[in-house]
């Protein structure tokens, strides 16, 4: 299967059907938009319907959360077969899910984290070959937040990682928020953790929840204080630039305020970058 070359998109948003009508009406400067893919794996209602008419303006990324990937299961093909048509219908510039174990009837929805271990490992790599197969494409698998743990895993999450992308030839989509969770709960350094990524399979970050300042705000408070904008800022000193996509987990702020920290972040990024390179 040849696969095809991700790009770079720069700075996108979260595309929640509420801001369907909104996107259409006023063509807001974002670079890309990410949707959820199970919103439009149903009938093809008016929401998808104006999905199609903002693709032929904007790039779309499809991200799932039902994949299941490290479930003791065999893979759901139903499910595949509605993604692959939904592929197919909007060409997106890629796909990810959540490199997690889930699945049981009582946890539908929660992206619980695998055990680290050689034996998760040659579970996983089959089972994402075998996805990416079906689907002609790479898929980009997500890092979940580990909560607290009595004992080191067997593999570190990083390593584990660098081992999944490296042995399946898949991709990497960095969250920056269960970055800092894992590091917190786990207790190690997020900062080696980067390092140990390989450069190359990072292809998209996550972005919630850090507190971005630029221009004249940054003489009224202290960006670097935030935790999610310093291992964000020392993602693009390793990986150079990567499409951001900014998103709210707790809430559905309004368009135009999640564009604005678009900007923010998009200035801030460049910032870095510039003084990097």
């Amino acid at each position: 299967m040849e696969m095809k070359k991700i790009p770079y998109l720069g700075f996108g948003l979260r595309l929640r059907k509420e801001y369907l009508p909104q996107v259409l009406r006023q063509r807001p400067d974002v670079d890309w938009f990410e949707i959820i893919s199970e919103n439009y794996l149903g009938e093809q209602d008016q929401a998808f319907r104006q999905l199609e008419e903002v693709r032929k303006s904007y790039p779309i990324v499809m991200h799932g959360i039902s994949l299941a990937i490290g479930s003791p299961w065999p893979l759901d093909m139903n499910y595949l077969a509605r993604l692959k048509d939904l592929i197919e219908r909007l060409q997106p510039a890629w796909i990810s899910d959540h490199l997690c174990w889930s699945g049981a009837d009582d946890m539908q929805g929660r992206m619980l984290p695998l055990p680290y271990s050689e034996d998760a490992l040659e579970h996983l790599v089959p089972r994402i070959k075998e996805v990416q197969d079906y689907l002609g494409r790479q898929v980009l698998l997500e890092n979940v937040p580990m909560e607290y743990a009595d004992q080191s895993p067997e593999i570190p999450e990083a390593e584990f990682l660098q081992a999944v992308a490296e042995q399946s030839d898949s991709l990497i989509l960095l969250d920056a928020a269960n970055l800092h969770a894992s590091s917190v709960n786990q207790g190690f350094d997020p900062l080696k953790y980067l390092w140990k990524l390989p450069r190359q399979r990072v292809q998209q970050i996550h972005l919630a929840g850090a507190v971005i300042l630029c221009g004249a705000e940054e003489k009224e408070a202290q960006y670097n204080a935030d935790p999610i904008w310093n291992l964000y800022a020392s993602a693009l000193q390793r990986f150079g630039p990567v499409s951001t996509m900014i998103e709210r987990m707790d809430t559905i702020a309004p368009l135009d305020e999640m564009v604005d920290e678009l900007h923010k972040a998009r200035c801030q990024a460049d910032k870095v970058l510039d003084a990097d390179g």
